[in-house]
């Protein structure tokens, strides 16, 4: 008994100390501080410590960052720099290759009246004729020729680029337009009158000029109703006749005759010169261009017709030469943070946070813009590959985009934007309820989905040309893409409400 005595009263068992509230470790109990110590990845809140005050009232405060972190940090960024070099080599080879085989097959001495003839096509007809717009709908300018087309099946592109005239030139287009009204079928080398240029597709493009074509088969004729259609500006169309009798007209004049009509709708102050012209489909591998799944012939020919004969590809131009910057810019981040480790260990202050910040919103975002505008430009059934089938077969295999090189970089990419979320964690309360949590949890999901939103939304535009698998890819990526705009205009509108909310009580 003495010696239970004695066991009882030892100091260390506590019986003397006062009855607390909450016995310790009581904070890390459920619904209490269990969010925050498992989110603060330090050291552990003793329950006697003060709540914290959280950022304008997000249930957030800054983290603290340690020296493994960021050294974690670096490395990534290594790597990921590492790989994003690989598919910027990947792209410049693939546009260099492009250009030179533009630059080749479109040479000068090969255009016909300022048009590329590749050996894909051969120029069939082209007209340059001034219209004037009479302001009446109801009998607008026209312009009429014939041509035929000697492909099988019957393919053919027409290209319609309405030009402004010079001012001093705008009077005379109707003149020029009555004088050629009644003029005879147009042939190849058609000219309008009192409009011969040097160049007949140089000009500032008309995008607001407002016609209208019409396209009917006449040997043999057509049986249906013609084919009509509107556009403004440029535009580039193709046809496909796989009809028997233009099978058998073929085969036994071996060639279908065609008439289009163009014709100015609308009002105008300016004078216009419509350049037009069609294409027929003169190749021996046009067949392997039809096979392939991932191009599609019609899309592509229109495509290259529309970025004016290959040299309006300067989104992909401008993509390769910011993703060369952002190499260079995220580098010297790296260096920045790397150089800011202290030697015996310890904290980085909020260096680190301001360099993450910078990153995300100046390079990491617009990364991942580029990178799909060379997933899209490249890979899809009209993209620049495809373009490139027009004039090589050996350009017409299938092509997977996201092979190796290119899912690493990509994935490290948009690890790289979502490396935000470690600054900050919540802040520490004695008890946390439900709107609290679910907040908390909001925030991190909308500002994830803000993170990656720019490679989320180019995946809901890409085709199955582009994504192996692209009905299941576009639900996967729906989600995250949609919670990210409506966070985007969320934080957009919350300036606007606590503007109105501190300004309505003066009303």
């Amino acid at each position: 008994m003495k010696d239970i005595w004695r066991e009882l009263q030892t100091p260390d068992d506590g019986e003397t100390a006062p009855l607390r509230s909450k016995p310790p470790g009581a904070h890390q109990m459920k619904n209490s501080s269990v969010l925050g110590a498992a989110a603060l990845g330090t050291k552990g809140v003793d329950y006697t410590d003060p709540e914290e005050t959280d950022l304008y009232e997000t249930g957030f405060v800054v983290r603290e960052i340690g020296p493994q972190v960021v050294r974690l940090w670096v490395g990534l960024q290594i790597a990921a720099l590492f790989f994003q070099l690989l598919l910027w080599n990947e792209m410049a080879t693939h546009l260099a290759e492009f250009e030179d085989v533009v630059a080749n097959e479109c040479a000068p001495e090969r255009r016909q009246h300022g048009v590329c003839a590749g050996p894909m096509w051969s120029l069939t007809a082209w007209a340059d004729q001034p219209l004037a717009s009479s302001g009446n709908f109801m009998h607008p300018d026209r312009l009429s020729y014939q041509f035929s087309t000697k492909s099988s099946p019957p393919s053919f592109l027409l290209n319609v680029d309405p030009k402004k005239l010079p001012t001093a030139a705008a009077p005379l287009a109707a003149d020029a337009a009555a004088a050629t009204a009644d003029a005879a079928p147009m042939d190849t080398n058609f000219l309008g009158a009192n409009n011969v240029v040097a160049d007949p597709l140089a000009g500032q493009d008309a995008a607001g000029a407002r016609w209208g074509i019409e396209i009917v088969r006449e040997d043999p004729p057509q049986a249906g109703p013609p084919l009509r259609a509107f556009h403004m500006g440029q535009h580039a169309m193709t046809f496909e006749d796989m009809s028997s009798e233009a099978k058998e007209t073929l085969a036994i004049k071996g060639e279908v005759k065609w008439r289009a009509t163009i014709s100015m709708h609308g009002r105008s102050k300016h004078g216009f010169r419509f350049v037009s012209f069609v294409e027929d489909a003169a190749s021996s591998h046009l067949q392997d261009l039809h096979a392939n799944p991932q191009c599609r012939f019609g899309q592509s020919w229109k495509a290259f017709n529309e970025q004016h004969q290959g040299s309006s590809h300067q989104s992909l131009t401008r993509a390769r030469s910011w993703l060369f910057r952002f190499l260079f810019i995220g580098a010297f981040m790296v260096y920045t943070v790397h150089k800011s480790l202290p030697a015996g260990g310890g904290g980085v202050g909020f260096k680190f946070h301001l360099v993450v910040l910078a990153k995300c919103l100046f390079q990491d975002l617009p990364q991942q813009i580029f990178i799909v505008m060379y997933l899209l430009g490249w890979f899809e059934a009209a993209g620049l590959r495809c373009q490139l089938c027009l004039f090589h077969s050996e350009h017409c295999g299938t092509e997977n985009a996201f092979h190796f090189t290119n899912t690493m970089a990509i994935l490290l990419t948009l690890v790289s934007s979502i490396s935000n979320q470690l600054l900050v964690r919540p802040a520490f309360k004695r008890k946390y309820t439900e709107d609290d949590i679910c907040l908390q949890c909001s925030m991190r999901t909308s500002a994830m989905c803000i993170s990656i939103l720019p490679f989320t939304t180019g995946i809901c535009f890409a085709s199955q040309s582009l994504l192996p698998a692209a009905n299941f890819l576009h639900v996967l990526a729906a989600i995250p893409c949609g919670l990210g705009w409506l966070a985007f205009v969320a934080a957009l509108l919350v300036p606007c409400l606590v503007f109105c909310d501190e300004n309505c009580d003066d009303f």
